[in-house]
C-alpha cells in the first residue's frame, strides 16, 4: 500500500483534527482527576483516609494528636470528637469541633466558613524555663508572604462554648466568645464579637489594617458582673477607640459605680514591638476625665455630693502626673451644706506616690495635706497637714448661739508604717504615729490652746501627752495601752471658770482619774467634785462622782442633791440622787435612785459587756408618781449591739393596772415595738373636787373596786362638774423605720367596758318650789362597750370607734337612754381626710328624763356625719334623722305625732333643716337653710306652713293655727314675713298675768336699772327683741272660731291685722279686730253687746274702741257706750226712754232707779260700776248715792296701783266716834277703822283687817 502525502488544503483539518485529540485527552485527564478528588474528600471513607494521612503527619514530630470520632465530610464539613494534643506536659483537649463550609463559593473568589463551633476546650500548658530564647517576632515578616490572599475568606457563626486554661499557676475560665469575621486582602473585619467570662462580658466591633501601622478603629461595651460597693449598680462602661497599635485616641464612658467620662491620647508603641523595632510596650497616656454632679457611691458617702470634678493623668506609668479640681459639698444636717473646693496635685512614679498638694479650701478657710507613700518595700506614709478656719462655727450644725468658735489653727504629722510581709507570709510589723504641737482655737473670746499625739508599735499604744487648756481651765491625758491589753491611764480636769468653756454654763469641777489593769478587768480610781453648777434654769448646788476598786471589783458612784429643774412653767426639785456602777465589763450592776418633787424613781439592773456588745437584765424598777406607784413585776433582758437594740416583755402593775412594753431596734433604724395597758383607771382623768362632789350627791364611791386609784391623778383633767369611773385598756404595736415617722406601721386598740360618766348641773328656778334649796341634778350615762382602733399604714391612717352607752336616772320612771355610736375615718399621707360618723338610737323615752314636761315620748334617732376635706381645712356634713317621733305635754294638753325631722348638710358651709309634724287635726311643716352655721357669716332662712295646726288644748285654752311664714336671719338681723290664721280658738280667761297691768299713761320713768321690771308702755324706746334687729311684715288674720271668755266677757272675735316690724322699733300695727257676738257680765248683771270694735293705727297695744253694750230692763232699754283709747276710754250712758245718768246706771246694774236703791249692796255695785267703766260725772253719780243711803262719807280711795283701790263707806256714831268700812275694788280686802278723839291732842284709831292695830296720836302746836 503506497501513502500519500496531504495537499496543503488538507494540512489545516489535520492539524484542528490532532487539536481537538489533544484537548479531548486533558479533558479527560482532568475529569479523572476531579472525580479521584471528590472521592477523596466528598465521602466519607476518602475523608476518613485524609483524616488518617494528617493524623499520621503531625505525630511524626514527637507529639500525638487524637481524635475519638469524627463524622461528615472535607468537601461539605466536619464534625470531630474527643480531639487531644499533648507536647510533652503541654496538653489540649477539646470535646467537639463542629465545622460547615461550601466549596462552590470557591468559584466566586471567597472562602466562607458558614459555622464554627468549639466546645469543651481544656488547656493545661507549662512554660520551660530552659528553652532557648526565641528570635523576636516581625509580624510584617509573617504576613508579607501570605497577605494579601488571592480570595477572600469570611467565617460566619463562629463561637467558643466553656474554655479552662491553666498556664504555670495562672488559672482562667471563658464561658462563651463568639465573631463573625472577614479578611479581604490586607482589611481584617471583625463584627458581632462577644466574649463572657466571670467577671466581666463584652461585646464589640472591631477594624484593623493588617499592615504596620496596624490602623485600627473600633467600639466595645463591657459590664461587670456584680458591683463593686455596696448600694450601687454594677459598673459597666462604653468604649470608643481610632488610630493604630501604636497611638490611639480613646474616649470611655463609665456608668453604674459612677459617672464618669474619659477622653485623651495613649500612646502604646505596639506595631514597634510586634516588628521588633522595641523591646517593650512604650505606654503614655494623656487623658482628661470628668465626673458630673452626684452623691458619691458606697455606704456611709450619702453626705458628699460632687459638684464638679475634673482629672487629668499626664506621663508613663513610672511617671504619671496627676491634676484634679473639684466641688465637693458636705450635707452635715438638715439644711446644712458645707461647701468646698477641692485641688489636687500628685505624682506617682514606680511604687512611690508623691502628694505636693491636697487642699480642701471653704468659704472662709483652708486645710492643706501634703506628704509621700511608698510601697516598694512595705508600706510608707509620711503626711502633714496644716488647718486654717477663721469661722468653724459656722460648719458646725446645731450649736448654740451662746458658743461662738473662732480661728481654729492646726498643724501635724502622720506616719504610718508596715514592714513587707515575711517569706512564710505572715504580715509585716505595723506602726503609726500622729502628733500636733500646734492646736489653737477661740471660744466666746477664750483661747483653747493644745498639743499632744499617740504612737503605735504594733503592739503598744500609747499617747505621750495631750494637753488643752483655757485660761485657768486645764486637761492632762497620758496613757497606754501594752501587749496583753494592759491599761496604764492619767487624766486631770481642773475647771474653776466653767463659764469660759460655755458661756451659759456657771460653776467649778475638778476631777482626777487612773485607769490601770486590762481592757477586760480595768481598775478605776476616780474624784470628780462639781460645784455651784448653773445652766439656764437648771442648778446643781453639789454633783460629787468617785470610783474606786474594792476587792477587785470597781465602783464607781455618783451622788447629788437639791437639783432645781425646770418642768414647764414650774421648777421641780430633785432632792437626792445616786447612781452606782459595780463590777468589770464581763459582769457588772447599776442602782438608780432618785427622789424628787415630781417622782421617785427606784431601778437596779445587771449586765455585762460581751461579743461587742451589752447584754443584761432589769432586775427591778419601781417609779412613784402622781400618776401612781408603778412596780416591776418581772425581770426583763436587756441587749445592745452596733446591729441591733432589744428589750424582752417588762412589764410595771400599779394597783389593778399593768402596763408592758417589748422593743427591738434594728440598724439604729428598724423599730418593732408592742405597748400593752391594762385596767388604767378613767378617774385619773377627773377633777377632784367636781368628783368629790359627785360622789355625795350620788352616793358613788369612785375608788370601790382600788382605794389606789385615788392618788391616781393626771396633770390634764375632765372640765369641772364631769366625772368618770372605769377601766380603758391599750394595746398598740409600731414597725418600721424610725427616721421615717410617717412612714411607721402602727397599730392601736383600745377598749373600755362598763364605765360610767357623770354630769352635775344646777336646777333652774322654775323647778324650785317655794323655798325649796337647790340640789345639783346629775345627769348619769352608763357605756357597755368603748372601742377605738386606729392603724397607720403605707403612710395612711384608718381610725375606726364603736360605742354603747345607756343613760339612767334611778329616781324617774321614764326609759333610760340608750344608743350607739359608730365612726371610721381614714386620712391619706397628703392629710385628706374621708369618714363618718353613725348615731343610733331605737329609742326615745329618755328624753322624758331630760325634759319632764313631755310623756309618752317615742320615735327613732338615727345620724351620719360624713368627714371629707384635709386636716387642716376639714369639710363636715351629713344627715341626722329623727322619724316616726311623738310626744304628749299635758301642760297645754297636746298630743304630737308622726314627727319626721331631719338635718342634713353636704359640707360644713350649708346645713338643711325639713321637718314635718301632726297635733289635733291639722299638721305643720317647714324647711330651713343655716349657711356657714360656724362662722361670723352664719346666717339662716326658714319657711313654715301648716293648717289647723294645735298649739294648745286645754278645757281654758285651746288653739289651732294656720301658718304659711318665710324668715330670713344673720348677725344683722331678723326679717320674718308672711300670714298667721288663726282659725280656732277657745279661751277661758281666770287670771291675768302681771304684764297685763300697764303703768298709767302719765307716768314717766326717770331711771331704771337694765334688769328692773318696767312695764310695757315704759318701754317704748327698745324694740320686742331687745337689741337684736327685727323686720317683718305679717298679716295676723282670726277666724270664725275665735271665742274668748273671762272677766265677765264672752265674745267671739273675727278680724285682721297687718303688723309692719321695723329696726329697734315697736311693731306697727294696722287693722280692725271686731266682736261678732257677745256679751259682758257685770255685777251679775248681763250686758249684751250689740257693736265692739278695735282699732289699731299704729301702737299695737293702744288701740282706738268702739263699744256699744245695752241692758232691757221691762221697757226700758239702757246701755254704756266706750270710745277712745285702750288707755283713755271715754264711756257715756244712754237709755230709751232718756233717763238721768244715775237713774240709767241704776237700772243697768240694779234693773230700777237710783231712788229705789236702799241697801249698801247695791251702792257698792253702782259705785264699781262707775270705775270701771270710767262714766263721765262721776263723781255726780256717787254723790247721788251717798244721799240715798244716808251716809256721811262715801268716797272711792285709790292709793298708788288701781289694783289698790277701795270703796270708803263713813257714818258718825257719835260726834266724837267715826266709823269707816273700807271695801277692796279689785282685790279682796275689807277693813273695819274706829276713829275715838279724846280731846283736841290725844286721838285714838283702831284697825281690824288683814292686820290688826292700835295707834295712838298726840298733837303738839308749835
Amino acid at each position: 500500500m503506497t501513502g500519500t502525502t496531504a495537499t496543503p488544503e488538507q494540512r489545516p483539518r489535520q492539524l484542528l483534527k490532532w487539536l481537538l485529540r489533544v484537548l479531548a485527552a486533558v479533558f479527560l485527564l482532568v475529569l479523572i482527576t476531579l472525580s479521584a478528588i471528590s472521592a477523596a474528600l466528598g465521602t466519607h471513607r476518602g475523608s476518613q483516609w485524609v483524616l488518617a494521612q494528617a493524623n499520621a503527619f503531625i505525630n511524626a514530630n514527637s507529639v500525638n494528636f487524637r481524635y475519638e470520632s469524627a463524622e461528615g465530610t472535607f468537601l461539605r464539613g466536619i464534625d470531630l470528637y474527643g480531639v487531644s494534643y499533648r507536647s510533652g506536659n503541654n496538653m489540649v483537649r477539646v470535646e467537639q469541633i463542629h465545622s460547615r463550609w461550601n466549596p462552590m463559593t470557591l468559584l466566586e473568589g471567597e472562602f466562607h466558613l458558614q459555622s464554627l463551633r468549639i466546645a469543651g476546650v481544656q488547656i493545661d500548658w507549662h512554660s520551660d524555663p530552659n528553652a532557648p530564647t526565641a528570635p523576636p517576632m516581625v509580624l510584617d515578616d509573617i504576613l508579607q508572604p501570605i497577605l494579601p490572599l488571592p480570595i477572600s475568606v469570611r467565617l460566619s457563626n463562629a463561637r467558643l462554648d466553656g474554655a479552662t486554661i491553666n498556664y504555670d499557676d495562672l488559672n482562667y475560665t471563658i464561658s462563651s466568645l463568639g465573631l463573625n469575621m472577614s479578611l479581604q486582602g490586607r482589611a481584617l473585619d471583625i463584627q458581632d464579637l462577644t466574649f463572657d467570662a466571670a467577671p466581666v462580658t463584652l461585646d464589640a466591633e472591631l477594624e484593623l489594617e493588617l499592615q504596620s501601622p496596624y490602623a485600627l478603629s473600633g467600639n466595645a461595651n463591657w459590664q461587670l458582673d456584680d458591683s463593686l460597693l455596696e448600694g450601687t449598680e454594677a459598673p459597666s462602661g462604653e468604649l470608643t477607640v481610632d488610630g493604630d497599635l501604636d497611638r490611639l485616641q480613646i474616649d470611655h464612658e463609665l456608668s453604674g459605680l459612677t459617672e464618669v467620662t474619659s477622653s485623651g491620647e495613649v500612646q502604646l508603641g505596639l506595631a514597634r514591638l510586634l516588628n521588633a523595632r522595641s523591646d517593650a510596650l512604650d505606654l503614655r497616656v494623656d487623658l482628661q476625665h470628668t465626673l458630673g454632679t452626684q452623691t458619691l457611691p458606697g455606704p456611709g458617702m450619702e453626705m458628699f455630693t460632687v459638684q464638679a470634678l475634673t482629672l487629668r493623668t499626664q506621663g508613663t506609668p513610672e511617671d504619671l502626673a496627676l491634676f484634679a479640681a473639684a466641688r465637693l459639698d458636705i450635707d452635715l444636717a438638715d439644711d446644712f451644706v458645707l461647701e468646698t473646693d477641692l485641688n489636687l496635685r500628685a505624682a506617682l512614679r514606680g511604687s512611690q506616690f508623691r502628694l505636693d498638694e491636697l487642699a480642701m479650701r471653704t468659704a472662709t478657710g483652708l486645710l492643706a495635706i501634703q506628704g509621700r507613700v511608698n510601697w516598694a518595700d512595705g508600706i510608707a506614709v509620711d503626711l502633714s497637714y496644716e488647718l486654717d478656719e477663721p469661722s468653724p462655727g459656722d460648719y458646725i450644725p446645731g450649736l448654740p448661739e451662746s458658743m461662738a468658735i473662732q480661728d481654729l489653727r492646726s498643724s501635724g504629722q502622720v506616719a504610718f508604717n508596715q514592714d513587707p510581709p515575711s517569706p512564710s507570709g505572715e504580715a509585716g510589723q505595723m506602726a503609726l504615729a500622729f502628733s500636733t504641737n500646734d492646736l489653737q482655737a477661740t471660744v466666746n473670746e477664750y483661747t483653747f490652746t493644745g498639743d499632744g499625739g499617740f504612737d503605735f508599735d504594733g503592739i503598744n499604744w500609747t499617747v505621750d501627752s495631750f494637753v488643752l487648756q483655757t485660761g485657768e481651765n486645764r486637761m492632762a491625758l497620758t496613757a497606754s495601752l501594752n501587749d496583753g491589753n494592759i491599761l496604764n491611764a492619767e487624766a486631770s480636769i481642773d475647771a474653776p471658770t466653767l463659764s469660759a468653756i460655755y458661756p451659759e454654763l456657771g460653776g467649778r469641777l475638778h476631777a482626777d482619774a487612773t485607769v490601770t489593769g486590762t481592757l477586760e478587768q480595768p481598775v478605776i480610781d476616780l474624784d470628780l467634785t462639781a460645784n455651784d453648777v448653773v445652766l439656764g434654769a437648771l442648778s446643781i448646788p453639789e454633783l460629787v462622782v468617785t470610783g474606786q476598786n474594792r476587792g477587785g471589783m470597781n465602783e464607781i458612784e455618783l451622788t447629788t442633791s437639791n437639783i432645781q429643774v425646770p418642768v414647764g412653767d414650774t421648777t421641780e426639785t430633785i432632792t437626792d440622787a445616786l447612781l452606782r456602777l459595780r463590777g468589770q465589763p464581763d459582769a457588772h450592776n447599776l442602782l438608780l435612785r432618785i427622789d424628787s418633787s415630781l417622782v421617785n424613781l427606784r431601778l437596779n439592773a445587771d449586765g455585762s459587756v460581751t461579743n461587742g456588745g451589752w447584754q443584761g437584765r432589769l432586775l427591778s424598777s419601781e417609779i412613784d408618781s402622781d400618776y401612781g406607784r408603778w412596780q416591776q413585776t418581772q425581770t426583763a433582758d436587756l441587749s445592745l449591739t452596733a446591729a441591733q437594740m432589744n428589750l424582752d416583755t417588762l412589764c410595771w402593775d400599779m394597783a389593778a393596772t399593768s402596763l408592758c412594753v417589748d422593743a427591738t431596734l434594728t440598724d439604729s433604724e428598724q423599730l418593732a415595738a408592742q405597748i400593752m395597758l391594762q385596767d388604767y383607771p378613767l378617774t385619773a382623768l377627773n377633777d377632784v373636787p367636781s368628783e368629790r362632789n359627785i360622789a355625795q350627791t350620788t352616793g358613788m364611791d369612785f375608788h370601790a373596786a382600788t382605794a389606789a386609784s385615788a392618788d391616781i391623778r393626771l396633770p390634764f383633767t375632765l372640765p369641772a362638774d364631769m366625772a368618770l369611773e372605769g377601766t380603758v385598756s391599750l394595746d398598740a404595736t409600731v414597725t418600721g423605720a424610725i427616721s421615717d415617722i410617717n412612714g411607721l406601721n402602727i397599730d392601736i386598740n383600745t377598749s373600755s367596758e362598763n364605765g360610767n360618766f357623770y354630769l352635775q348641773s344646777e336646777p333652774s328656778v322654775d323647778e324650785l318650789a317655794g323655798n325649796e334649796l337647790a340640789e345639783p341634778l346629775i345627769t348619769h350615762f352608763v357605756w357597755s362597750n368603748i372601742a377605738l382602733q386606729a392603724s397607720q399604714q403605707n403612710r395612711e391612717w384608718q381610725v375606726s370607734s364603736q360605742i354603747q352607752f345607756v343613760q339612767e336616772d334611778p329616781d324617774s320612771t321614764a326609759a333610760a337612754m340608750r344608743g350607739s355610736a359608730n365612726a371610721s375615718l381614714r386620712m391619706t399621707e397628703a392629710r385628706e381626710l374621708d369618714g363618718n360618723v353613725q348615731l343610733d338610737f331605737d329609742d326615745l323615752g329618755w328624753v322624758e328624763a331630760l325634759a319632764p314636761q313631755l310623756t309618752n315620748v317615742t320615735g327613732e334617732l338615727d345620724g351620719r356625719l360624713n368627714i371629707d376635706g384635709s386636716l387642716a381645712s376639714p369639710v363636715v356634713g351629713g344627715d341626722i334623722m329623727l322619724s316616726e317621733a311623738g310626744f304628749q305635754m299635758p301642760a297645754l294638753g297636746l298630743d304630737m305625732r308622726a314627727i319626721e325631722i331631719t338635718l342634713s348638710s353636704d359640707d360644713a358651709d350649708v346645713f338643711t333643716l325639713s321637718g314635718y309634724a301632726e297635733s289635733g287635726v291639722g299638721s305643720l311643716e317647714f324647711n330651713s337653710d343655716i349657711m356657714q352655721p360656724f362662722s361670723d357669716e352664719r346666717s339662716l332662712t326658714l319657711q313654715i306652713a301648716g293648717t289647723n295646726f294645735v298649739v294648745a288644748d286645754l278645757p281654758d285654752l285651746s288653739v289651732a293655727i294656720s301658718p304659711d311664714l318665710r324668715g330670713t336671719a344673720s348677725l344683722d338681723g331678723i326679717d320674718i314675713n308672711g300670714q298667721l290664721i288663726i282659725p280656732r280658738v277657745a279661751a277661758r280667761i281666770t287670771t291675768l298675768p302681771e304684764s297685763a297691768v300697764d303703768v298709767s299713761s302719765d307716768t314717766v320713768i326717770v331711771a331704771a336699772d337694765e334688769d328692773s321690771d318696767v312695764r310695757n308702755a315704759a318701754r317704748v324706746d327698745r324694740g320686742i327683741l331687745a337689741d337684736i334687729p327685727l323686720t317683718g311684715d305679717i298679716q295676723l288674720i282670726l277666724g270664725d272660731s275665735v271665742n274668748i271668755a273671762g272677766f265677765g266677757l264672752n265674745a267671739r272675735l273675727t278680724g285682721q291685722l297687718d303688723i309692719d316690724q321695723r329696726p329697734e322699733a315697736p311693731p306697727l300695727t294696722y287693722g280692725e279686730l271686731e266682736v261678732a257676738e257677745g256679751s259682758f257680765e257685770i255685777y251679775g248683771r248681763t250686758l249684751n253687746i250689740e257693736q265692739g270694735k278695735l282699732l289699731f293705727m299704729g301702737t299695737y297695744d293702744n288701740p282706738a274702741i268702739d263699744i256699744r253694750a245695752v241692758r232691757t230692763v221691762e221697757n226700758m232699754r239702757v246701755g254704756v257706750q266706750m270710745n277712745g283709747t285702750m288707755r283713755d276710754i271715754r264711756s257715756s250712758l244712754f237709755s230709751t226712754p232718756t233717763l238721768p245718768d244715775g237713774d240709767i246706771l241704776a237700772v243697768m246694774i240694779t234693773g230700777r232707779p237710783i231712788a229705789e236703791i236702799g241697801t249698801e249692796q247695791d251702792g257698792n255695785a253702782l259705785v264699781g260700776a262707775i270705775t270701771s267703766l270710767g262714766i263721765k260725772q262721776g263723781q255726780g253719780l256717787t254723790d247721788q248715792i251717798q244721799n240715798q243711803l244716808g251716809l256721811d262719807t262715801f268716797a272711792i280711795n285709790s292709793r298708788g296701783d288701781v289694783n289698790d283701790s277701795s270703796l270708803m263707806l263713813g257714818k258718825y256714831i257719835t260726834p266724837r266716834i267715826f266709823i269707816r268700812y273700807a271695801v277692796g275694788l279689785f282685790e279682796t280686802e275689807n277693813s273695819l277703822e274706829i276713829d275715838y278723839t279724846i280731846n283736841d291732842r290725844v286721838k285714838l284709831e283702831a284697825t281690824s283687817g288683814q292686820s290688826q292695830s292700835i295707834d295712838l296720836t298726840y298733837t303738839v302746836e308749835q
